[in-house]
């Protein structure tokens, strides 16, 4: 087993003289320096875990989607809801994106949508199946999509519609991430549009990527806690 104590006595040798003064013992000086050496050392280990933790974190945000996207196109719509299941269908290949910011700045570029369903009305509306990929297009080498996670409010008539909730955006290279959706219009006229959401979709829970540089810092403070401690005791 390594005597970390030894260790550091003969490491400190090499900067801190060995006093022989009368009631002192030889390696007092040398105990005095490690403390001191302790002392500098704790802030720094602190600065660079936190530094670390920082970036990481930084790195982890920057992979997040950002900005929004309409789409236009032609759909229809079953009936009026609030009379048992009402299914929203797209015309595709109609629809085109007609603006985005962000990561989605793109124009013209076609897109594909599922139908989907729900039952209800207004704030009572509930999707059928939840979580299927509604939208996909590509644009250049990335494919973007997104998939429609719950109502927040759906009003149907036979000929408009008027709908809005939260879902999940990818896109390929970045981290999946909430957004907030609305489709509405009338007859065949209707716009998508996607933005950003602060809603945290479920699941389980994650470690963040700046956990390792957290538990690094905690190994390192750890193991210079229990020298202080020997030294202390000595």
């Amino acid at each position: 087993m390594i005597d970390f104590y030894r260790t550091a006595q003969n490491s400190a040798r090499f900067f801190f003289p060995v006093g022989t003064d009368e009631g002192v013992r030889p390696q007092g000086n040398v105990v005095a320096g490690v403390k001191w050496f302790i002392s500098r050392t704790i802030p720094a280990v602190l600065a660079t875990g936190l530094l670390s933790c920082g970036l990481f974190c930084q790195q982890a945000g920057a992979n997040q989607i950002n900005g929004s996207v309409s789409f236009s196109g032609a759909a229809t719509v079953s009936g009026d809801s609030g009379l048992g299941i009402t299914t929203i269908s797209f015309a595709n290949p109609s629809w085109t994106v007609v603006s985005g910011l962000g990561n989605y700045s793109t124009f013209g570029t076609p897109a594909t949508f599922t139908s989907f369903s729900f039952t209800g009305t207004g704030t009572g509306a509930t999707l059928s199946g939840p979580g299927t990929p509604q939208g996909t297009f590509t644009f250049g080498t990335l494919t973007y999509s997104f998939d429609l996670l719950a109502l927040v409010n759906g009003i149907t008539t036979s000929d408009t519609m008027a709908l809005s909730g939260t879902g999940i955006a990818h896109i390929t290279g970045l981290n999946d991430t909430p957004i907030s959706w609305t489709l509405a219009g009338s007859e065949n006229n209707f716009t998508f549009d996607l933005s950003g959401s602060n809603t945290t979709p479920p699941g389980p829970p994650t470690v963040p990527e700046g956990g390792s540089a957290v538990g690094l810092l905690g190994m390192a403070l750890v193991g210079l806690e229990a020298l202080r401690r020997r030294l202390r005791s000595a």
